[in-house]
């Protein structure tokens, strides 16, 4: 759904009343639904925690950014954390699982290839933990929502040609922190 001129003015759910809020809600869910969809993030519990902290928020919104663009990244942020705290507890968990994979890799797979699976997933993590913010999310953008280019350009609102190098410089970045490893 995209952001109408009427939606993007924060002022209309100002002062913060239940009205508003729950016009703020009706308006902005189905897109925040959608990008939590595409970030692997689609627990009710990340929605809430998004919508807290917006709502929480909006009143000192000073209208710098879109609103859309403001909501994004709160909803990129709190996905972000979910998405840490989901996978810090599965590597709690990794170790019984690994024991299951090994006793259905003689039906599945072979043992060898879980294991690098897990080994490069895992890498690819750690390597993505140690980019910049802005780095991890140029690539979020791009490979995990799937954006063209001119989407995330409209949405960061920046050039289109700063988002194509900012874009390559994360992969590059990436690409060296993979090598280290």
């Amino acid at each position: 759904m995209e952001p109408t001129p009427e939606r993007e003015d924060h002022r209309r759910y100002l002062p913060l009343t239940r009205p508003a809020a729950s016009r703020f809600l009706a308006d902005w869910e189905p897109a925040v639904r959608g990008q939590l969809r595409r970030l692997g993030a689609e627990e009710e519990e990340v929605l809430y925690a998004v919508f807290d902290r917006a709502l929480g928020a909006l009143p000192a919104f000073r209208g710098e950014s879109r609103l859309s663009t403001w909501l994004y990244r709160i909803t990129w942020r709190e996905a972000v954390r979910h998405l840490e705290r989901r996978r810090r507890l599965r590597d709690r968990e990794a170790p019984l699982e690994a024991a299951g994979d090994l006793a259905a890799a003689g039906r599945e797979d072979d043992p060898e290839r879980i294991l690098e699976r897990r080994e490069d997933a895992a890498a690819v993590r750690a390597a993505l933990a140690r980019l910049d913010p802005r780095d991890r999310e140029m690539l979020a953008l791009r490979y995990l929502e799937d954006l063209k280019l001119a989407e995330i350009a409209s949405r960061l609102e920046a050039p289109l040609g700063t988002v194509k190098v900012r874009i390559h410089r994360a992969l590059a970045r990436l690409r060296r922190e993979l090598d280290h490893d």
